[in-house]
């Protein structure tokens, strides 16, 4: 029986918690973003195509992609080696996507690296 509820419990989690989280932070994010535009008309400021993107973040530069990368690799490796020990190395294919989107974000701040220098 408690195996049912745990079972429950994560997917209300999963389903119900963990998006509606998400989309309250983007909109935290985005009101604080328009309560300094509505500052900065109020106080007799321009806004132009510079501050609308300085506002908005830009793409982010080559360090949050190795940070990116990082934190899949720090999760993909642990979860490959957990499935392939229980299960097998047939199911732990599925693990290997997040080691592969790591790579993917590692290679991409390579880049951006060389393009910035």
């Amino acid at each position: 029986m408690d195996g049912i509820a745990i079972g429950f419990a994560a997917v209300i989690l999963s389903i119900g918690v963990l998006p509606l989280s998400l989309l309250f932070f983007i909109h935290k994010i985005k009101a604080k973003k328009m309560d300094t535009l509505i500052k900065i008309v109020e106080l007799g400021g321009n806004v132009d195509p510079d501050m609308m993107k300085m506002l908005s973040g830009g793409e982010g530069n080559y360090k949050t992609d190795y940070k990116i990368g990082m934190i899949w690799l720090a999760l993909g490796v642990p979860i490959t080696l957990g499935i392939w020990l229980e299960s097998g190395y047939e199911e732990a294919v599925f693990g290997t996507i997040a080691i592969f989107i790591g790579i993917a974000f590692l290679i991409s701040g390579k880049y951006r690296l060389r393009e910035s220098s």
